[in-house]
């Protein structure tokens, strides 16, 4: 009887789970679904922060091997090739120093990116466009690292965005 009920206890939980959107790997777009192996190019960066090309590209090849649906390989034996620019990083006020209106203190950092996915051909597979915003506080200590900090969250959101594209059918 409590085997029952711990049965039927873990099979509710699992149903529940499967609503939530969480996947342990293995789903694809429609245009990846023959695809097993990937690379990622590095991207370039038209921003005026030097590291965001190289933020974007690791981030998404670690969120493509975290998710598990694609594996990673060397450009000459991968099925499909990612690459894409950083078109910017804008700032913007979030909230104001309650002294000096001035003076904001919280920023809003946005990065924009384009991305291209491509086969071994150079045929386009997908495409598209996406940003994801970040905040860091303009108090006193070390701001250049608390952008930074915010700039690398920025990023990974933005590699999130893309590999959502590409795993979620």
């Amino acid at each position: 009887m409590k085997l029952l009920s711990l049965s039927s206890a873990c099979a509710l939980a699992l149903s529940l789970l499967a609503g939530c959107g969480y996947h342990l790997g293995g789903l694809r777009c429609n245009a990846l679904k023959d695809m097993d192996t990937f690379c990622v190019n590095m991207f370039a960066n038209h921003s005026l922060h030097p590291n965001a090309g190289m933020l974007i590209t690791t981030a998404l090849a670690d969120n493509l091997q975290r998710d598990g649906s694609f594996r990673m390989a060397s450009p000459a034996k991968c099925d499909f090739k990612i690459d894409g620019v950083v078109t910017g990083v804008g700032r913007k006020s979030l909230s104001a120093d309650s002294r000096d209106s001035y003076i904001s203190s919280e920023i809003g950092l946005v990065v924009y990116v384009q991305y291209r996915v491509t086969d071994q051909h150079g045929k386009v597979l997908k495409s598209g466009n996406t940003k994801a915003e970040a905040s860091y506080f303009n108090k006193t200590g070390n701001i250049q690292t608390a952008r930074e900090a915010a700039l690398s969250y920025a990023t990974r959101k933005a590699a999130e965005n893309i590999v959502d594209t590409l795993t979620i059918p």
